[in-house]
C-alpha cells in the first residue's frame, strides 16, 4: 500500500516498484491527486510483475515525456564517444535541431545561423532555437513534418546538397533513438532526399601547374591572415596538394604527426580526424619534407602546425588567389576553393600516369569511381590529348595529296606534328626520289617551332650554299598541319 507524506507545499508518495524496491516520487500540492498517482504507480508495477506490461513500453513512455533537446544532446554525446570530431558533432547536432525547429513551425531565418554570422549574433539564434526545442517531443518527428521542413529549406534557397545533409543528420538521429529504445520503430523510414545533381552550385575545378606555382608564390609573399603567415600558407597548400589531406585533417596535425626517421618522411592523421575513421599515413615528397622539417621544428610540441580557423579555408584561399590573379569562380561558374586542392591531387596523379588503384589508395577513397569524380582535367588537357591521336583520313580525302604526290614525298597523316610516333632520325621508309624541277615547290620546316608551311625556291637557296654544279644529296623533313613530309634532293 502506498504511503504519502508532505514536504513543503508538495506531497510525495512511496510505493514498491516492479523490482520489489521501495521508491519515492514527487506528487503535487493536492493530496487526493497525489494519492491517485500513487495508486496508478502501484497498479502499473503489479502489471509488470505479472507480465501484462512490457518494460520497454514504459521506458519509451518516459522518453516521450522528455524535451527533444535532451535526446539530441544524448545523441551528440554518443557521436563524440564513438570518436567523431567535435566539429562533426556540432555540425550534425545543429542540423538536427534546426530541422526539428522548422518542423515545429519556426521560420528558417529565425533558427538557422547565417554562414557569416557575427559572434554577437550567435547567442541570439541559439536562444531562439532552444525556445522552439523546449516545446518539442519525440512524437513530433513524423515523416510528413520532417519532409515538409526539408521542402521549406529548399524553398528558402538552400542548395539540394545541403538539404540532403540535413536529411542525413536527422535520419542518423532517429536510427540512434530507435536502437536505444526511444522509439518502437524508426519514424522516418520513408523520408526522401533530393537529386543534388539538379542543383549544382559549388562545382569545383582544377588549375594548371603554372597557376599553382603562382598561387603558392603569392601566398608565400603575402601578409599574415589570421594566425597564418605567408610562408605557412604556402607550405599548407603544398602539403594539401601533395597528400590530398582535407582541411580538418590538416588542422589536426601536430609536430608529433611527422615521422622524420622514415625514408621518405611521412605524416600521419589520427583516426578521430579522418573522414572514414581510419588513421592515414601519407608519404611526403623530399623537397616538401625538407621545407616542412625546418618549419615544424619551430612549433611547440602538441600545438597545431597550421593554426587554421574553423570553416575559413575558402576565405583564406580567396585572398591568395586574388593576389595571384587567379579567379575564384571562372566564366563557367566553377570554383577553386580549399577542397579543390584535393581534386588537384587526383588530377595530377592521373596526369602523371599513376594507376587508378594506387591513386585510389592515396586519395583514401572506398571505390575507384569516387576517385574518378575528383579527377578534373582541364579543357586544354583534353584538347591536347585529342590532337595526339593519329589521323584516319584516307589517301583520296587528303587535300594536299596531289601536290605532295608530284614531289614524290612520303606522307604520314597525323593530328599533332609533335606526336611521339613521328620519325626523328634516319631516312625513313618508302621514300621516293623527286625530280630536280620539283624542288621549287617544297614546304620548309622551321628550325625551332613548327609554323604554317611556306613555299620557297630551294634551288636558289641550295645553290647559293653548295653551288649548282656541286649540289650533293640532302634531306628535308617537312611537317605540315596534317602531314609529316620527308624529301630527298639530288
Amino acid at each position: 500500500m502506498a504511503s504519502l507524506r508532505k514536504r513543503g507545499k508538495s506531497w510525495y508518495y512511496r510505493f514498491v516498484d516492479a523490482e520489489g524496491l521501495k521508491v519515492e516520487r514527487k506528487g503535487c500540492a493536492d493530496k487526493r491527486a497525489t494519492q491517485e498517482m500513487a495508486n496508478a504507480a502501484e497498479s502499473e508495477a503489479a502489471k509488470i510483475r505479472s507480465g501484462l506490461v512490457d518494460v520497454r513500453d514504459l521506458a519509451r513512455r518516459e522518453h516521450a515525456a522528455r524535451p527533444i533537446a535532451e535526446h539530441v544532446a544524448a545523441w551528440a554525446a554518443s557521436l563524440e564517444a564513438k570518436g567523431s570530431t567535435a566539429q562533426h558533432v556540432a555540425l550534425s547536432a545543429n542540423r538536427v535541431r534546426v530541422l526539428i525547429a522548422i518542423s515545429l513551425g519556426a521560420a528558417p531565418s529565425e533558427v538557422e545561423r547565417p554562414r557569416k554570422a557575427k559572434r554577437c549574433e550567435i547567442p541570439i539564434h541559439e536562444a531562439k532555437l532552444a525556445d522552439w526545442l523546449a516545446t518539442g517531443r519525440l512524437a513530433c518527428l513524423t515523416t510528413d513534418r520532417v519532409q515538409s521542413a526539408l521542402a521549406t529549406l529548399r524553398s528558402e534557397g538552400m542548395s539540394l546538397g545541403s538539404v540532403n545533409h540535413h536529411k542525413t543528420a536527422i535520419r542518423s538521429f532517429t536510427k540512434w533513438a530507435w536502437k536505444s529504445g526511444r522509439f518502437a520503430s524508426d519514424p522516418l523510414t520513408g523520408l526522401t532526399g533530393y537529386n543534388a545533381k539538379e542543383d549544382r552550385r559549388h562545382d569545383r575545378r582544377t588549375i594548371g601547374v603554372d597557376d599553382l606555382r603562382r598561387l603558392i608564390e603569392a601566398a608565400h609573399n603575402g601578409p599574415t591572415w589570421r594566425k597564418m603567415s605567408g610562408p605557412s600558407r604556402a607550405l599548407l597548400y603544398r602539403l594539401a596538394i601533395a597528400t590530398g589531406l582535407r582541411y580538418g585533417e590538416i588542422q589536426s596535425i601536430t609536430p608529433e604527426s611527422f615521422d622524420w626517421t622514415a625514408d621518405p618522411a611521412a605524416v600521419t592523421v589520427q583516426a578521430a580526424y579522418t573522414k572514414n575513421g581510419t588513421a592515414a599515413t601519407l608519404t611526403l615528397a623530399r623537397d616538401l619534407a625538407d621545407d616542412l622539417r625546418h618549419f615544424v621544428a619551430l612549433v611547440a610540441s602538441g600545438e597545431p602546425v597550421f593554426p587554421l580557423t574553423d570553416d575559413r579555408g575558402a576565405t583564406m584561399l580567396q585572398c591568395d588567389l586574388e593576389r595571384a590573379g587567379i579567379p575564384y569562380r571562372d566564366s563557367g561558374g566553377l570554383v577553386f576553393d580549399f577542397h579543390s586542392l584535393r581534386c588537384q591531387t587526383a588530377t595530377l596523379l592521373d596526369a602523371a600516369g599513376v594507376s587508378p588503384r594506387v591513386a585510389q589508395r592515396i586519395m583514401r577513397h572506398s571505390t575507384p569511381g569516387l576517385t574518378d569524380r575528383y579527377t578534373k582535367p582541364r579543357a586544354v588537357d583534353m584538347e591536347r590529348a585529342a590532337l595526339s591521336l593519329p589521323s584516319l583520313r584516307s589517301d583520296s580525302d587528303r587535300p594536299q595529296a596531289s601536290i605532295l604526290a608530284a614531289t614524290g614525298t612520303d606522307v604520314q597523316p597525323v593530328n599533332n606534328p609533335r606526336a611521339h610516333y613521328l620519325p626523328t632520325a634516319g631516312d625513313g621508309l618508302g621514300r621516293k626520289e623527286p625530280d630536280a624541277d620539283a624542288t621549287a615547290a617544297l614546304f620548309v620546316q622551321p628550325a625551332e617551332k613548327p609554323k604554317p608551311c611556306e613555299i620557297r625556291d630551294l634551288t636558289a637557296s641550295v645553290g647559293q650554299s653548295q653551288g649548282k654544279e656541286g649540289m650533293g644529296r640532302g634531306r628535308v623533313e617537312l611537317p605540315t598541319h596534317g602531314f609529316s613530309v620527308r624529301c630527298s634532293t639530288n
